[in-house]
Formats: C-alpha cells, sequence, structure tokens
C-alpha cells in the first residue's frame, strides 16, 4: 500500500516564534505609532487652524483699529473744521489734520472735502506713488494740494506741492479735468448715511493705488462730505510681520478676485495690465498657481463664513483657511496656506523618533526572542534528532532534554517511552519488517503475494532430555542465551526470523526485503550461525552444561508471503511447498548425521560460493518426489576464514565422490571397501555408516544367490 503525502514547506520553530513575536511587536508598533500620528496630525490641524484664527484676528482687529482711528479724526474734522473756506486755505487746515493723522494711522493717505458745487479740496502725502501731474524730481515735497473747482468751462485742477511745514514747493497751473467728486461713490455713500461709511476697495482717481475711503457728511454744511483715504498698502506690510513660518502664504481679496493685500502686495502691483485697464489688481493677474489656488478654494465654497480645506498645486499638497474680514470689511475675505510638509514637519519628526525607537525596540526584542526560541528550541532538536536515530533504531543514543519547560519534559519521557517500545516491539516482530512499517512501505492488510523465498528451519538435537534435566527457569535462561546467538547471526546475514517454535526457529530470505542473493546470504546465515554454536556450546561444557548441537534445514522457492491472522492480531510469514520441504530437510539431518542440509535447488543456486557434499537422492516426509540434498561444509569466501569447510570433510571428500560413485553404479563390493577406509579415517561421520549399511544390505542378496 502507498501512502500518497503532499509536500509542504517546513518552519523551524525557532523561525516562527521569532516571526510571530516580531509580527506581533510590528503591529503593536504600528498601531501605537499610527495612533500617536493621527493625534499629532489632528492637533497639528487644531494648532494650525488655531493660528489661522489668530492671523485672521490681527488682520480684522488692525483694519478695525485703522477705521476707529480714522472714524474719530473724521468726526472731530467735520465738527471743527468749516468747509466753506477758501480753498487753498482749507487745503492748509487739512495737512495739519493729516500730519497728525499718520503719525497714528500709517495706513491714511490723503484728507479731502468735497461740495456740491462740485468744488474739491485734498489734501494728500506724496510718495511711491504721485499722482502723474506731479513731477517726479521733487525733492522737498511731501503733500500734495488737489483742488478742483467749476467753472464756465467746466472742471478746473490745480495742484500745489508743500514740504514738510506746510510750505510751498511747487504749483502747477490749472488744467481742465474730468474728476467731479459729486460722481464719486464716497459722495453718494455719505450722503445716503447719517454717520460714517467705509466704501469698499476702489482704484484711487489721482494715484494708482488700490484703497478705500471713510466719508462722512458735515454736522454744519448739509451736502458736503469730509474723507479720509486710507491705502491698502500698509496693511501688505502687516501681513508680512505676520507672516511666520515663511512657507505661510496670506491673501486678502474681496468677493470679485481683486488683490487687496499680500506680503508682496507692492510688487504685485507693479504690473501694469491693472493700470492700463484702469480697474484693481486681481488674484488670477499674479499669475501664482498657489494664490488662484487659494482664490479657487474660496469660489468652491462662497457663501461660508469661513472654511478648511485642502488643495494640491503643482503636486504639493496645502492646507488652508479661509474666511471673512468682517467688522465693516463683510465684502472682503482672508485667505492663508502652508504646506503640508512645513505644518506636519514637528509631527513627522516625532514619527520618525517614533519609527527608530520602534524598530530599535523591535530589534533589541527580536534578539531577546531569537535567544529565548533558540533555548526552546534547542531540546526541541535533541528531541528531534533523538526520535530521528530512534526511526533509524539506533537505540541507547538519546540525550534526556535540560529543560524547564513542562511539554519539553513530557515530549522526552514520550521519546524515552517510543525508544523503549520500539526496542521491545523488535524484539517481537522482524527488523526488515519494522523498518517497512515505520517507513510506511508495509501494508497490514490480510493476505500476501507469491515471490521466491529461502527457508531455513532449526532444531535442537537433544533438548527434550536436555530440558527435563533442568528446572523451568533454567530452560528458559538457556534457550533465551541460545536464541539470542542464533537469531544474532541470522539477521546479520539478512534473515527475517519468523518465529521461535519451542527449540526451533524459522526464517525466511528475500521478505519483505527483496534481495537477488538471499539464497547465498542464507547459506552465510546458517554457516554463521554453526559457527557461533560451536563457541557457545564449549562455554556451556565449560559451565557444566550440556551442549545444544543444531540442526539446519535450506530450501529455496516460490512461497507465499504475507499476512496471516485476524483483524486483531496477524503475523507475517511464508506458506506454502517451499517451507514444509525446509522443515523436512532439518529432520532429514538427523538420519544422516549431519548439521546442514540443503535442497539441490540451494546447492544449484550457490555451488560456486559455497562447499557442498552430496547426501542421498530421498523423499521426505510428505514429499511424493525424491530430490537430492546436500551438506553445506563452508564458504569459499576468503574474507569469511571461520566459515572455511572443515579439514577432515575436505579430505575425505574425493574419497567420497568415488564412493558414491560405485554405489550409483551398482559395484556393492568397491563402495563397500571405499566406504570402510571412509570410515577408518572418520568414525564420527553418520553419512558413512549409512551408506555402508545399505552396501552390506544390497551384497547380501547377491551372496545368497
Amino acid at each position: 500500500m502507498q501512502r500518497v503525502t503532499q509536500k509542504s514547506i517546513g518552519w523551524s520553530l525557532q523561525a516562527v516564534v521569532a516571526l510571530v513575536f516580531t509580527l506581533i511587536v510590528l503591529a503593536i508598533s504600528a498601531a501605537l505609532i499610527g495612533f500617536n500620528h493621527q493625534q499629532l496630525t489632528t492637533l497639528t490641524l487644531r494648532d494650525a487652524e488655531g493660528d489661522f484664527q489668530r492671523i485672521a484676528g490681527n488682520v480684522r482687529n488692525e483694519l478695525a483699529g485703522s477705521l476707529r482711528i480714522a472714524g474719530s479724526v473724521l468726526d472731530t474734522a467735520t465738527l471743527t473744521i468749516d468747509p466753506e473756506l477758501p480753498p487753498e486755505q482749507l487745503a492748509t487746515t487739512l495737512t495739519l489734520v493729516l500730519k497728525d493723522l499718520e503719525k497714528v494711522l500709517p495706513a491714511a493717505m490723503g484728507i479731502f472735502v468735497g461740495r456740491p458745487d462740485g468744488t474739491h479740496v485734498v489734501t494728500q502725502l506724496i510718495d511711491d506713488a504721485k499722482p502723474p501731474e506731479i513731477s517726479t524730481d521733487l525733492k522737498d515735497g511731501v503733500y500734495a494740494f488737489m483742488i478742483v473747482e467749476p467753472s464756465p468751462d467746466g472742471q478746473m485742477v490745480r495742484w500745489i506741492v508743500a514740504d514738510q511745514d506746510g510750505r510751498e514747493v511747487r504749483r502747477i497751473a490749472p488744467q481742465p479735468t474730468a474728476f467731479d467728486p459729486r460722481k464719486r461713490p464716497w459722495y453718494g455713500f455719505g450722503l445716503a448715511s447719517p454717520g460714517t461709511v467705509l466704501t469698499p476697495p476702489y482704484r484711487f482717481g489721482n494715484v494708482p493705488e488700490a484703497g478705500i475711503t471713510l466719508a462722512r457728511e458735515a454736522r454744519q454744511k448739509p451736502g458736503v462730505v469730509f474723507g479720509v483715504d486710507m491705502t491698502l498698502a500698509s496693511l501688505d506690510q502687516f501681513l508680512d510681520r505676520l507672516r511666520f513660518p515663511p512657507e505661510l502664504e496670506l491673501l486678502v481679496f474681496d468677493a470679485s478676485g481683486a488683490l487687496i493685500a499680500h506680503p508682496h502686495g507692492n510688487s504685485y502691483r507693479m504690473i501694469r495690465q491693472a493700470d492700463q485697464e484702469n480697474r484693481l489688481l486681481t488674484v488670477d493677474d499674479l499669475k501664482s498657481p498657489l494664490l488662484s489656488g487659494m482664490y479657487k478654494v474660496f469660489q468652491e465654497a462662497p457663501g461660508q463664513q469661513e472654511r478648511n480645506a485642502s488643495f494640491t498645486v503643482n503636486g504639493e499638497r496645502y492646507f488652508g483657511r479661509t474666511e471673512k474680514v468682517g467688522d465693516g470689511f463683510d465684502n472682503l475675505f482672508i485667505s492663508l496656506a502652508v504646506p503640508y510638509d512645513t505644518m506636519m514637519g514637528p509631527a513627522e519628526q516625532i514619527r520618525l523618533s517614533l519609527l527608530v525607537i520602534s524598530g530599535g525596540s523591535v530589534i533589541f526584542a527580536l534578539l531577546i526572542v531569537l535567544l529565548a526560541s533558540r533555548h526552546l528550541a534547542l531540546p526541541l532538536r535533541r528531541a528531534t534528532g533523538d526520535i530521528r536515530r530512534i526511526m533509524k533504531f539506533e537505540f541507547g543514543q538519546t540525550q534526556p532534554a535540560q529543560s524547564h519547560v513542562i511539554e519539553v519534559q513530557e515530549l522526552s519521557r514520550a521519546i524515552d517511552t517510543l525508544e523503549l517500545a520500539l526496542r521491545n516491539f523488535m524484539r517481537y516482530v522482524p527488523a526488515a519488517l519494522v523498518r517497512r512499517i515505520i517507513g510506511r512501505t508495509f501494508s497490514s492488510e490480510l493476505g500476501g503475494k507469491r515471490q521466491p523465498v529461502t527457508l531455513l528451519f532449526t532444531d535442537v538435537a537433544g533438548f527434550t532430555t536436555m530440558a527435563e534435566g533442568l528446572d523451568p527457569e533454567q530452560v528458559m535462561s538457556k534457550t533465551s542465551r541460545y536464541f539470542s546467538e542464533v537469531g544474532a547471526e541470522l539477521v546479520r546475514s539478512g534473515a527475517t526470523i519468523d518465529k521461535y517454535i519451542g527449540d526451533s526457529i524459522m526464517a525466511f530470505w528475500n521478505a519483505p526485503e527483496e534481495r537477488e542473493d538471499h539464497v547465498a546470504l542464507a547459506c552465510l546465515g546458517a554457516l554463521r550461525a554453526s559457527r557461533r554454536l560451536d563457541h557457545l556450546n564449549a562455554e556451556f561444557i565449560t559451565e557444566g552444561g550440556a551442549p545444544m548441537p543444531t540442526r539446519f534445514g535450506l530450501h529455496t522457492g516460490e512461497a507465499v508471503v504475507g499476512n496471516v491472522g485476524s483483524v486483531d492480531r496477524i503475523n507475517y510469514t511464508a506458506l506454502g511447498h517451499t517451507v514444509n520441504m525446509a522443515s523436512r530437510l532439518e529432520k532429514l539431518n538427523k538420519r544422516y548425521g549431519t548439521a546442514i542440509l540443503v535442497s539441490e535447488a540451494v546447492r544449484e543456486a550457490t555451488k560456486d560460493q559455497y562447499v557442498f557434499r552430496y547426501v542421498d537422492k530421498t523423499v521426505p516426509d510428505g514429499a511424493h518426489q525424491p530430490i537430492a540434498v546436500y551438506e553445506l561444509l563452508g564458504a569459499l569466501d576468503p574474507d569469511e576464514p571461520e566459515l572455511k569447510a572443515p579439514a577432515d570433510r575436505l579430505e575425505t571428500l574425493p574419497a567420497w565422490e568415488q564412493a558414491r560413485s560405485s554405489y550409483d553404479s551398482g559395484d556393492w563390493r568397491g563402495a563397500c571397501s571405499k566406504l570402510d577406509e571412509l570410515a577408518a579415517i572418520a568414525p564420527g561421520d553418520r553419512l558413512f555408516q549409512v551408506y555402508l549399511q545399505r552396501c552390506h544390505a544390497n551384497l547380501q542378496p547377491s551372496q545368497a544367490e
């Protein structure tokens, strides 16, 4: 019966323990690192959101503070300044107010009065953004007075440039202008509201600047509007101061996308496209992917008061926030954005540190596990080696596992039990059969197969008489000693000992392990056992006991070999005529006084390796046809000197062949003569006596005639 097995990948216990522990540690470390990273990310985003709200609040407070200051000054001006003063005197008065205002409000660019008759008086600071009517080579010019008055030919404008103290530096002659204060947004807003009004950001008419205007109708003169122009350039500077870290991007824009403020707003406003089209610079005019992306986030949800969003620009991820400025600037929005890598840098550093620490911990723990698993696996390896040796039937070499692990101790005891059981099992079952059972190449099903085998039977001459003179214990001891010696030699020669029958042994070759030289091995086993018994009997005699002379019978042929018995107990044996013939050959030894009788089939198979002596052609008990039988005298192998044929037998062998030839030809007298000579040379050889008796019996009828 063949057992089909499927090969699978094997893993050592040490590797499995180390791998499982490593996976567990890695899983726990990964979970902790993931949880920490998630918490750090959440905290970082929360901190970033808080920073964004703080920055937005600072911008809101900056604008609101500027409005409060400008509103207070405007309220005072509408109460204290007479708008009906002559334009130049009114401009000088406004200069004093602007001079004080710019100290506390750098964003204030100018202060003005607009009358219902179209007169417009403006006092403004001149710096980088000079009106185009004023020459750029003025070194001492600080203030510019713009005076617009109606005339029969239409609106006329004249410019006066003053120094720090208000003294005139240059005067520019009047010239026509299309400027009419009554058409400006602030004028209509001022008249429509009882209080101070704030215009949306717009482009100033006399300078290429964007800004806002705070306007209020005069309290003493209806129809007259006072106003303060505030540029957004100072808000750029304020945003620049709030820009930390440097990667942080800030932007203020209105709902239409017009650029209101940016840390680099001055340089952005150098774009001439807006100047040429007389409009505010838009975010998209800046050609900045990041700023356009920030504005796009606003466009995706324009109605929200505030919104956090993540977006990607040129493959880099950003976290941003957009919210309404409020406090009178409901049309303005502030947007902030920072790269994820910058924002998450500390968190990433912490995660990297955790990874390094976890990695070191895993390596350290792995070393400990490897040592522990090696300490655990070492006794198991020894146990595996012991089991492997036991499976090879190498007994007596097991080493008890030294371990404090209970399971390992139990395994060690189980291995000891296994060795004891298998060793004893082999005492009851042939070793070759046990090997095949262990190797799963032996079927335990009842039945057998026909195959060539060589059978051997032994029997102790005079055993019954010897046993009657001994106690049962002595018989058991002596018999066991005898079987140990004979059985050892038979097994050494490849025999399968079938059974011990009283004082007899049944053994066979070529099953279960098949050997082409099984006949020669059987002869070898018989000779070895016979020689071993010579030594053993010498020991018995020395000890004062009786020897145990043994007779052997060998025959080869086909037999049925397999399992015989019942479902609960079986015996691996050989059955058939060949078996019976070997047993009968053993019994024939008693007739001829021989020790090892073999059949002609055995002799023909091994005549080149062993020395045989023809014995007789006879019909064994229970047989129907006569067969030739031979006595096995010895081996021709020079490596086995103890197995050589005895010298006395070799000396008589030629004469015996002559005597046998005379006997076979019917020359009874010649045969008797030769046999008489042989009997004289070897008086103890019973074969000669048997044939001598036959010759005399054949001579008597001849003499009677």
